[in-house]
Order: C-alpha cells, then sequence, then structure tokens
C-alpha cells in the first residue's frame, strides 16, 4: 500500500548503521500481530479513521496553512551509487529476510495506523470511546500530509520495489517496474512514517508514562515501511523530520492546544470510570 493523500529505520542524526530489525523476534512480532489485529478486526470497518494514513477525508481541516512552515528545507535523498545509498539498499535486502510473523505485522501496519497504536498506548484509538483524541489526531496528520507531498513532488525518488525489483512488497502480487513518470516517484520521505511518528508524539504527550512503548512502536512502525518494500531507510527518517517540525509548530497554535487538553479530559474522564 502506497502513501496516499487524506485517502518512522533511523531517527534523526542517526548513523543509520545498526540493524533494529533483529530485535523483533518471531514470537513478540507474532503475540503483537494477534493481540492487535484480531481484536481489531470488527471495528475497523465502521472506523474509516483508522485507515492508514489516519484521514481519509478531504474536509479534515488542518491547524494553519503549510505555508507557515515552509521554510522546513528536507536535505535531498541519498544519490544512487553514495555510501548512504549503499546503506539503503542494505537495509531494505535485509528487510527482505525477516520472518513471516514480522513480515505480516509490517503488511497490518501498512493497512491501519491508529489501532496498531493502541496496545502501547493503553487503551483503543476509536471514535466511538475517544471521539477528541480521534478528532485531534486526525486533524495532525491532515497537517503533517502538505509538508510530507510537497517534498515527495519535490524529489521524486523511485520506490525500493521498483528500483530493486523485490520479491516481497507489501500490498502487490509483482512489483511494477519503475514508473518513468517523476510524479509517481514519491518514496521520499516516507507518508505512513510521518502519520505514524506525529501520532506517537501526541499519544506520549497524553501517556507520557507510556512514551518509550509508543515511540518504540513508531519506530517499528517505520521499520515496517522498509520491510515492506515501499521506502528506504532515509524515506523514513526524513519523515520524522517533517513530523516533529509539524508537532513543534502546533504548539504554537492555541486551537491545536484547547484540542490537545480536551484529549487530555477526555481520557481521565475515561481512565476513571475503569
Amino acid at each position: 500500500m502506497t502513501d496516499r493523500a487524506p485517502d518512522p529505520v533511523r531517527a534523526p542524526g542517526d548513523t543509520g548503521r545498526r540493524e533494529p530489525m533483529k530485535r523483533s523476534t518471531a514470537g513478540r512480532a507474532l503475540l503483537i500481530a494477534l493481540a492487535i489485529g484480531g481484536a481489531a478486526s470488527a471495528a475497523r470497518a465502521a472506523s474509516p479513521e483508522w485507515e492508514a494514513p489516519a484521514i481519509s477525508h478531504k474536509d479534515v481541516k488542518p491547524y494553519f496553512d503549510d505555508v507557515a512552515i515552509k521554510g522546513l528545507v528536507l536535505p535531498p535523498p541519498p544519490a544512487e551509487g553514495s555510501l548512504a545509498d549503499a546503506d539503503d539498499v542494505a537495509a531494505v535486502m535485509r528487510g527482505q529476510q525477516v520472518d513471516a510473523a514480522r513480515r505480516a505485522v509490517a503488511e497490518e501496519d501498512g493497512a491501519w495506523l491508529y489501532d496498531r497504536f493502541a496496545e502501547a498506548f493503553g487503551r483503543p484509538i476509536r471514535r466511538d470511546s475517544a471521539p477528541a483524541l480521534v478528532a485531534l489526531l486526525n486533524r495532525v496528520e491532515r497537517q503533517v500530509s502538505g509538508p510530507v507531498f510537497a517534498a515527495k513532488k519535490d524529489h521524486g525518488r523511485t520506490r525500493p520495489y521498483q528500483r530493486l525489483q523485490l520479491s516481497h512488497v507489501c500490498g502487490e502480487v509483482k512489483a511494477p517496474a519503475p514508473d518513468p513518470d517523476a510524479k509517481k516517484r514519491t518514496s521520499y520521505p516516507s507518508g505512513h512514517s510521518a502519520y505514524g511518528w506525529a501520532a506517537a508524539l501526541i499519544l506520549a504527550r497524553l501517556a507520557p508514562e507510556r512514551a518509550p512503548a509508543i515511540l518504540q512502536r513508531a519506530m517499528d512502525y517505520g521499520e515496517s515501511r522498509v520491510i515492506c518494500g515501499m521506502h528506504f531507510p532515509s524515506d523514513v527518517a526524513a519523515a520524522r523530520v517533517v513530523a516533529t517540525a509539524v508537532v513543534a509548530r502546533l504548539d504554537r497554535s492555541p486551537e491545536f492546544l484547547a484540542d490537545l487538553e480536551q484529549a487530555r479530559q477526555e481520557l481521565a474522564r475515561a481512565e476513571q470510570g475503569r
């Protein structure tokens, strides 16, 4: 599944030399897939806001015009043939070798967003039980989508599954050949990773005691895009830069801060009712 407009494997500053995919054992991945995927399947059909990216409605209103962060300039992706590009390619090829359980998690990560963070957050993220939270997240994700797709257009990077003709591609029966149309080369930055990192930053503020688990889930969520063959690690790292910049800018929005407080109070009421 590719990144669609309103339809994290390196963090900023990371060298890219580590191999986080080795941390995910088959048992851990299978438990996640069973615990989250099975329990949430019935609710998904009635919860379109859970689709990845989080928003599929054109009428979701951002908090501010995209021009407010027009100064955000991402560096270009690694040039093909460079050492950094070789690191990217090597990471993608390692991702092709993960076990079936981890690949199943990656497939689910590519199809959904909010429910993929429910376990780390400690509660379902659903419109029927947390409407203020879902509305907040939808607007944040809508805000993130603007600079993400502007950067995709600027950089026009071919996705790894096309460039490398991978055997295992999430959501694809067969990897299509590279598209000559530059408008369809949309690898950099990763939209899913940006949405996942932005959601994690918001959720971690609402549940700081769970922040380590939430941010780790976001790291794994971005790693899934590499496993899926949809993105290179540098695409994921750039996505986190965009998401972090957008969320930092949101702190200057009184409307965002009011919505954040409303979501916090909603969660507090739910906790008292347990």
